[in-house]
């Protein structure tokens, strides 16, 4: 591949989150610098959807999320927007959340209609957090009480434990980092400090086996890698790396750690000591500069520098040990949709721009997928992979007041962690995960 261009909007072209439907262990979407990319059979054959087509003021590196139905949700910072379950055309969700900004999103695993979203609010020029989920990923309300003086970064919930669900904030002044537990699906909250103040309050994982164990990340004072096993109530730094831990994943039985950054990736395990705590050792190293890691039980998936690895997207089906390529960018396609939807109506006059950055053939979508099934109102959200928190700070970016301290300004989110002719979305039978 050719030296990487800068695109439009002034970055390089890469990958920085995968996630993976839960009903069909071949559609994966990719959110990428410069749109989303889609694939409906395990990586094969990838396609681009254009950032225009989601949302009119474009994306900067929002958290996604795909449904039990197929559709896939993006975070905005003035609400949230969701597809047909083809990322052909674009809708916005109705609720509470219409014109707030959505910061991040996590599935249920426990009920595959149920997600959760972490949302900015401002009220009286003052940042706040509030909680909001849906049942059906159309329409979303917030429960609980507002969250007052916050800055959400992150949510994620236990698989372990129904109505274990964790946030990661900072308070406005981003003096101090926050990490709150609740019992009841959000409804209450318990309050923690996170492990090494405000850079080290971005929850990245729960123990499917222990809702107890959760994981967070820091970015200073150094790359940090923590774990709590009482709640979040007291931590312990697992590994700490030269980079900034851009990665994290968990196998799905908990029992194996993947970490990474543009230094490396690093495989760990974890082992009960009896008391209530682990120990945790390191089992390989390997040169991938890593962007991003979701594991699920088809392998551990890698988003990576494909200068430095040969690759965009790959996956390991040995523990890390080695990477098939799944995507390299030359190889992408522009996605393909009926006439009249908003990928149609928006993408194609960008296609050869982005082709030319990437080293793809400009080539017009050739004809567009079967009509989606799925109905606008249904779906539901089960994520898979990391989250990202750098929503939190364009939220505040828009805010008159706030943020006296600029030093080092964090970049919470870090950048975080279709059809090809010929190709059609196959049913969830063939789910293999």
């Amino acid at each position: 591949m050719a030296p990487r261009a800068a695109l439009g909007n002034g970055r390089f072209p890469e990958a920085n989150q995968l996630v993976v439907d839960s009903s069909d262990a071949r559609h994966l979407m990719v959110r990428t610098t410069f749109g989303l990319l889609r694939t409906f059979d395990g990586g094969a054959t990838w396609s681009w959807i254009c950032e225009g087509s989601i949302s009119p003021l474009g994306l900067l590196d929002e958290e996604i999320l795909i449904t039990t139905a197929g559709r896939t949700s993006v975070a905005l910072s003035d609400g949230m927007a969701i597809d047909d379950g083809y990322g052909c055309d674009w809708n916005r969700v109705s609720g509470d959340i219409v014109g707030q900004k959505v910061i991040d999103l996590v599935g249920d695993a426990h009920d595959p209609a149920l997600a959760y979203a972490a949302v900015g609010v401002n009220v009286n020029a003052s940042p706040n957090g509030r909680i909001a989920k849906t049942t059906d990923g159309a329409s979303w309300r917030f429960v609980g009480d507002l969250l007052p003086g916050i800055v959400p970064l992150t949510i994620d919930v236990a698989a372990g434990l129904p109505g274990r669900v964790y946030l990661g904030s900072n308070d406005a002044n981003f003096e101090f980092g926050f990490i709150d537990v609740s019992n009841d699906g959000g409804l209450t909250w318990d309050r923690h400090a996170a492990p090494n103040g405000p850079d080290s309050a971005y929850v990245s994982a729960i123990d499917p086996g222990d809702a107890d164990r959760i994981y967070a990340r820091a970015t200073f004072p150094t790359n940090t890698l923590f774990v709590s096993e009482d709640r979040a109530a007291t931590w312990t730094a697992v590994h700490t790396a030269d980079s900034r831990l851009a990665g994290f994943a968990l196998s799905p039985d908990g029992g194996l750690l993947a970490v990474g950054g543009q230094d490396g990736l690093t495989i760990l395990s974890r082992a009960d000591v009896g008391d209530g705590t682990s120990t945790f050792a390191i089992v390989r190293g390997a040169p991938l500069s890593t962007r991003c890691l979701t594991w699920t039980k088809s392998g551990l998936f890698a988003c990576s520098d494909e200068i430095a690895d040969g690759f965009t997207i790959g996956l390991s089906i040995d523990d890390g040990s080695t990477f098939r390529p799944l995507l390299r960018l030359a190889d992408l396609i522009a996605a393909r949709c009926p006439d009249g939807t908003s990928v149609a109506r928006t993408c194609p006059a960008r296609w050869c721009e982005i082709a030319a950055s990437i080293g793809a053939a400009c080539t017009a979508p050739i004809a567009p997928p079967p009509s989606p099934s799925v109905s606008p109102s249904s779906g539901c959200g089960c994520r898979v992979g990391g989250a990202s928190s750098r929503g939190a700070l364009w939220w505040l970016a828009g805010m008159t007041v706030l943020l006296p301290r600029t030093k080092r300004r964090r970049d919470r989110r870090a950048n975080e962690l279709h059809s090809a002719p010929g190709q059609t979305r196959p049913s969830a039978a063939g789910n293999t995960s």
